[in-house]
């Protein structure tokens, strides 16, 4: 199989041609940046990460960079969990003596403990998966367990390399109600700000099914709702689609079909297929502006597992045009492959490669991503339409938009008094007009503080 290595100067040249713009309303525009580009320590995790001692020998010889970027070092380890992996790379590469050999020779021990809590840790968060797995066993067949908790099982070994937090969860839109109450049976409750329930302040907050309410098929939020336990800090982040982007996935009744049974601890569970979670990692990537190690360790570990089976590359790629993310799969295993030198096949990369025009290269990753329907400005969501490749699917789903059903509006704007919908049709659309035309922030500051509900209901 020929992977892209033997190109890597071209994927460099290649990926500094995008821009992209840090998230929220910030308005720094910058290049894609490569591996030479990027931090002493940056360099160094990456040089660990792919096992190349060759590359962190020579860069721990430079002792005044060294030491002066070891607190940056260690700092990035801890903030992306990445200390079992790590400490294990430098004791497998017999680097611990150059660390030894820095002004602050804890820097070993200090791994060394990072790496016993997040081992020791482990076991515990499995604990606590198996117990949400309890809670919701009647929709196994409905709901795919995605990132760590089950990356941890599929391309990691030993699974405590791969640390989780959160849950994170993608279910079948018609038990998405039914699967939030399981939860809530269990002791668990949402949180009552916009980061862990989106629909705070741009709609009806007081039933489960609220959240998911469209004004037509088609349109799913980003983030519906993420539930806790205060008794174990459980945290379960429950989406309806794989991709936050604001519409539904095309195949994702495919991808239940084509899940990959997986157990914890005895407990059975699904799990995405390897090329299916490869594209759900491709998108967390790029949705983060393509900041996270961690994240591009796990494509670099899918990677691996998808080499043991190529057809699976094929399928991968045909996935990926159907749901119209090939340039955003694109430039992140284009950075796998810079960073860690990930074996990507050359035909893959050949047949998900961009168009190459400045329009792609501008807006690809400097526009928000999310396509959501009460929270982009309706400016945002023409410009990102206009900018995607499925962008008459989503002008489609817009147009449709503007018009939706009395029984829609009655739900969303009338708390659900079907009778009084076509007396207050014409206030209901107004309302309507407001909330997609406006960006969610502005409705919650403004008309959306007294139209909604602050607070959710369950």
């Amino acid at each position: 199989m020929t992977t892209a290595l033997s190109d890597i100067t071209n994927v460099e040249r290649s990926l500094t041609k995008f821009w992209v713009r840090n998230l929220g309303f910030s308005k720094e525009f910058s290049r894609i940046k490569v591996l030479a580009q990027l931090s002493f320590a940056e360099r160094l995790l990456a040089a660990l990460l792919r096992c190349d001692g060759e590359a962190a020998n020579a860069l721990l010889s430079d002792r005044s960079q060294a030491n002066s970027a070891l607190p940056d070092f260690i700092k990035l380890i801890r903030l992306e969990c990445l200390g079992c992996i790590i400490f294990e790379r430098i004791i497998s590469l017999n680097l611990s003596g150059q660390f030894s050999q820095l002004d602050d020779a804890s820097a070993v021990t200090q791994l060394r403990m990072m790496s016993l809590h997040g081992a020791s840790n482990h076991y515990q968060l499995e604990q606590k998966f198996t117990g949400v797995l309890s809670l919701t066993n009647q929709y196994l067949g409905k709901a795919l367990w995605v990132k760590g908790a089950h990356l941890s099982r599929s391309v990691y070994e030993p699974n405590y390399f791969r640390h989780y937090g959160d849950l994170d969860v993608i279910v079948e839109p018609s038990v998405f109600a039914a699967f939030v109450e399981a939860l809530k049976s269990g002791g668990f409750a949402s949180f009552h700000t916009p980061a862990y329930c989106n629909q705070i302040g741009v709609g009806p907050v007081n039933l489960p099914a609220d959240l998911i309410t469209a004004p037509c098929p088609g349109w799913i939020p980003v983030g519906p709702v993420t539930m806790g336990r205060e008794k174990d800090g459980v945290f379960v982040d429950i989406k309806v689609g794989p991709f936050d982007r604001g519409v539904q996935a095309v195949e994702l009744e495919r991808m239940f079909t084509d899940a990959d049974k997986s157990t914890c601890l005895g407990h059975q569970y699904l799990g995405p297929s390897l090329s299916d979670h490869m594209m759900i990692m491709l998108c967390n990537l790029a949705k983060n502006r393509f900041k996270t190690w961690r994240t591009i360790l796990d494509i670099h570990m899918l990677a691996l597992a998808l080499n043991k089976s190529p057809q699976a590359w094929q399928k991968f790629v045909e996935c990926c045009k159907q749901e119209s993310i090939s340039t955003t799969a694109w430039v992140g295993l284009c950075m796998a492959i810079d960073r860690l030198n990930s074996p990507i096949p050359d035909s893959v990369l050949t047949a998900l490669q961009p168009s190459g025009s400045f329009i792609d290269q501008l807006l690809s990753f400097t526009l928000e991503s999310a396509y959501v329907w009460n929270s982009t400005s309706l400016p945002m969501m023409i410009l990102n339409s206009f900018a995607s490749p499925d962008r008459k699917r989503k002008l489609d789903l817009l147009s449709r938009s503007f018009f939706p059903s009395s029984k829609f509006l009655s739900e969303y704007y009338g708390n659900g008094d079907s009778k009084a919908a076509s007396s207050n049709y014409v206030s209901y659309l107004l309302k309507h007009w407001f909330v997609l035309t406006m960006p969610g922030g502005v409705t919650r500051r403004t008309l959306g503080r007294h139209w909604f509900s602050e607070h959710s209901s369950f």
